[in-house]
């Protein structure tokens, strides 16, 4: 990953309106874990600091001005400032160029960071994610990759380093995923369940702020799962019904600890319809509450 020279565009900038909401806070979309890795990574560019931001970067919602041509009236946007594009809606992305006419579609982590941009033909801001990008780059190979904020930490990423992001991504969501699906007890095995000693934070604080946004899970508790004394597991239970949607953006929250080479276990997730979670539950105190976040406080050093 390198970085674009600043080049501000010419023209209006994008009509200020509505904030555009992150769907999960419910908040005006920033991303301060992510400019704070950024400015780390400017100031120290090895393969850590990188990788603090690739993490983020997967996880995070993006501003971007462009331009949307629809027939008839523009559809009105909702409370969340978010708006329901007819199917024959043309959409064109703004792009910006570096010193070498190299053209990448701009990422802003807030709007204080879109409006330092000027774009000419841009009447509408969008909302996407790093899976959004990689698509678009992979249907757009005029494109050389996309910027974080050009104006202000101008992290630059390459096409091929989009894709293999996203194959490392998606490689981790599909682990993920196969970890929300219950482990395969036998009969006959024996399963013990511990209070963990220390708490991964690089699980459970993703963890809590994707369940903020999910208002059926009302609590959420770790457990470490012992098979026959040998096998150890981390065990995530949700005070919720089991919805399928609800385990993928769990899953996408354990991105970055599943991707983590230091791990010590992998995780596997339940529900407190189910006799495992009810197991896991009892008797434990959960690290997360609706309405509170994380409430374990536990002053310990991260394990993992």
């Amino acid at each position: 990953m390198s970085q674009t020279k600043k080049q501000p565009g010419n023209g209006a900038k994008p009509a200020a309106g509505t904030p555009i909401l992150n769907p999960i806070t419910k908040q005006p979309v920033s991303n301060p874990a992510l400019d704070k890795a950024g400015k780390a990574l400017r100031e120290n560019n090895n393969p850590q600091n990188l990788n603090l931001v690739i993490n983020e970067v997967t996880r995070s919602f993006f501003l971007i001005p462009a331009t949307v041509n629809w027939n008839g009236s523009a559809p009105k946007p909702d409370q969340n400032g978010r708006v329901v594009l007819p199917k024959d809606t043309k959409i064109t992305f703004s792009v910006i160029k570096s010193d070498s006419g190299k053209a990448y579609f701009p990422a802003f982590s807030c709007e204080a960071e879109l409006r330092k941009g000027k774009f000419p033909h841009a009447n509408q801001v969008m909302l996407l994610r790093f899976d959004d990008y990689a698509r678009m780059l992979q249907q757009n190979e005029q494109i050389s990759g996309f910027v974080v904020d050009p104006f202000g930490n101008n992290l630059r990423f390459e096409s091929p380093m989009v894709a293999s992001i996203k194959q490392q991504h998606d490689a981790a969501v599909a682990r993920a995923k196969a970890g929300l699906r219950p482990t395969q007890v036998k009969a006959g095995d024996k399963v013990t369940l511990v209070e963990p000693s220390l708490y991964p934070d690089k699980l459970l604080d993703p963890l809590c702020e994707t369940l903020a946004g999910i208002d059926t899970v009302a609590a959420a508790y770790l457990q470490v799962m012992l098979v026959n004394d040998t096998t150890r597991y981390y065990l995530v239970v949700l005070d919720a019904p089991r919805n399928d949607q609800m385990l993928l953006a769990v899953a996408k929250a354990a991105h970055a600890y599943l991707t983590d080479p230091e791990r010590k276990m992998e995780i596997n997730f339940t529900t407190s319809d189910s006799v495992l979670g009810r197991q896991g539950m009892r008797d434990s105190e959960p690290f997360y509450i609706r309405g509170k976040g994380r409430v374990d406080n536990l002053d310990e050093e991260e394990d993992e």
